[in-house]
């Protein structure tokens, strides 16, 4: 497997891109959200990938974080899903915000991804609720763009959970939830909001 692509990004638009590499091109295809991606034009940027070959055609898809090929990966274990909807439901997902939605069923959530319907995300949270904590750890969900007021707020907090009796899974999608939708506020009127959610299940 190709572990990771580091070359001049040459070209972005939603869902693709183009690494040149020595005298080489590279297309791969993308979640279609990276808005960020098309002002690297001409620098030197490094994708995490998956390499699948189908038939007579080899595709290579490409990822900004390792946390997100894993979600990907995870995804397509799924019978019924293939890399169209794995990157339909990562275009509008952050790591973390998927990872809420599944540990909470959240089923009218995940059918926002284009062709992903009801019965699909029912199979989806059915087939990977339990393995999603195995395969994203928390310490990916701390690595996330959702952890913006540091990946220290988001320990200390799982932390004070698990302390409770809380599971990692529980307080993981808990206090990502929280930090999400709260980033101005401090750790202290953070668990005091998760503990508030937290008893309200």
């Amino acid at each position: 497997m190709i572990e990771f692509l580091k070359g001049r990004l040459v070209s972005a638009t939603p869902g693709n891109a183009v690494l040149e590499m020595g005298s080489i091109g590279i297309a791969l295809q993308m979640p279609p959200a990276n808005d960020d991606l098309p002002s690297l034009v001409g620098q030197e940027i490094t994708l995490y990938t998956r390499l699948l070959i189908k038939e007579d055609e080899v595709y290579i898809f490409g990822f900004r974080a390792a946390e997100e090929r894993k979600l990907f990966n995870l995804i397509l274990s799924v019978s019924g899903f293939g890399p169209r909807l794995a990157l339909s439901l990562l275009g509008i997902f952050t790591v973390s915000q998927f990872y809420v939605a599944v540990l909470e069923e959240n089923i009218p959530q995940l059918c926002r991804a284009h062709g992903v319907g009801r019965k699909a995300a029912q199979r989806l949270i059915l087939e990977i609720k339990e393995k999603l904590p195995k395969v994203i750890s928390t310490e990916d969900l701390a690595a996330g763009p959702v952890m913006q007021t540091g990946s220290s707020t988001f320990n200390d907090l799982t932390g004070a959970l698990n302390a409770l009796g809380y599971s990692s899974a529980e307080a993981a999608a808990a206090v990502s939830k929280a930090i999400e939708h709260n980033k101005d506020l401090s750790r202290e009127d953070l668990l005091k909001l998760v503990l508030k959610s937290m008893a309200q299940k």
